[in-house]
C-alpha cells in the first residue's frame, strides 16, 4: 500500500466516471485511498457514485462550488502524505503512480512530479503534449501553464503550505497553483512519458464557454501582474494574455476561433516575436 491519496472532483459526470475510476483502481501501485468529491451533482448523478463503494470515499458538497473548492475538500480529508489528482472524465495508464512514486523516491528533494498528457478525441484522433523542461521554474510558470492537474503527484504538505487552490478560480486554477508553487520554491519535476489520458470533445464547457476561459486566463495573469513584470520584464502580463487569447482561439476553431486568434496577435503587438 502506498502513501498516496487520490482526489477526484466530480460534477454530473456519470457518463465518464466509471472509466476514470477503473483506471485509478487498477494501478500497479495501489493508492492508499481514492476520494471522490461530489460538487453538488444532481441527485441521480450523485447516487450513481454509490456503486463504487467501498472502493472509494465519497465527500459531498451541499452545492456546486467549483473544481477548486472540490479539490480543497479532498486535500483537507486526505490521509496520505502525497496526493494525486485526476479529473472525472480522464484516465491513467496502469503504471502511472508507480512511475511517479519511483521518481520521488529517487529524488528526495522533489516535492511533486507531473507528466506529459495523451489527449484523445471521440473521433479517434490522439495527440501527445510537447515535452517541457524537467524542472519547473518561476519563469516557465509565469510564461504559460506547465502543470496539468490530472497528471500531478505532489506532497500534501506542499499543497497545504500554499493554502491549496484559490477558490476564486473555477477555470485556470492549475495555472495559478503552478505559479504559487514555483514562487514558494517547491521542486516540481516533469516526466516526458504520457501517463495520463485526457478526454476532449464538444461536450466540455471548455469548448462551449471559450469566452469564460479567456476571462479566467486574464484574471490569473492580472492576479500575478507584479510578479510577471518583475520576473519577465515590462509588458509580460500583456504578452501572457495575448498568448492565452491565441491559444483559446486555436482550440475553439472555426471562424470565431480564427477571429479570437487574430485578436491575440493584435494584443501581443510588436512584442510577439519575443514570445
Amino acid at each position: 500500500m502506498s502513501q498516496i491519496s487520490v482526489v477526484i472532483p466530480y460534477f454530473n459526470r456519470q457518463r465518464f466516471i466509471a472509466d476514470c475510476l477503473e483506471s485509478v483502481l487498477r494501478q500497479s501501485l495501489p493508492p492508499l485511498e481514492v476520494i471522490v468529491v461530489d460538487d453538488g451533482s444532481s441527485p441521480a448523478e450523485r447516487r450513481y457514485l454509490d456503486k463504487f463503494l467501498p472502493s472509494v470515499r465519497i465527500i459531498e458538497l451541499a452545492k456546486n462550488q467549483g473544481v477548486s473548492a472540490a479539490r480543497n475538500a479532498g486535500i483537507q480529508a486526505a490521509r496520505g502524505a502525497w496526493i494525486a489528482f485526476n479529473d472525472s472524465d480522464d484516465r491513467w495508464v496502469s503504471h502511472k503512480l508507480a512511475t511517479q512514486w519511483e521518481h520521488v523516491q529517487r529524488h528526495p528533494d522533489c516535492d511533486g512530479v507531473h507528466t506529459a498528457i495523451r489527449t484523445f478525441y471521440a473521433d479517434g484522433r490522439e495527440s501527445v503534449s510537447d515535452p517541457i523542461a524537467p524542472r519547473l521554474t518561476i519563469e516557465a510558470a509565469l510564461h504559460d501553464n506547465m502543470i496539468r492537474m490530472q497528471s500531478l503527484l505532489i506532497r500534501a504538505s506542499a499543497l497545504r503550505a500554499v493554502d491549496g487552490f484559490d477558490e476564486r478560480f473555477r477555470l485556470c486554477e492549475d495555472e495559478d497553483l503552478g505559479i504559487r508553487l514555483a514562487k514558494a520554491g517547491f521542486v516540481i519535476d516533469f516526466l516526458p512519458e504520457p501517463l495520463t489520458e485526457m478526454r476532449r470533445g464538444n461536450y466540455s464547457h471548455l469548448w462551449r464557454d471559450w469566452h469564460h476561459m479567456i476571462r479566467a486566463k486574464v484574471d490569473v495573469a492580472l492576479h500575478h501582474r507584479s510578479l510577471h513584470e518583475q520576473v519577465l520584464g515590462r509588458g509580460a502580463t500583456r504578452r501572457r494574455i495575448a498568448r492565452a487569447v491565441r491559444k483559446v482561439g486555436s482550440m475553439r476553431g472555426g471562424v470565431v476561433g480564427r477571429l479570437v486568434f487574430a485578436g491575440g496577435w493584435v494584443l501581443g503587438g510588436l512584442d510577439r516575436e519575443t514570445e
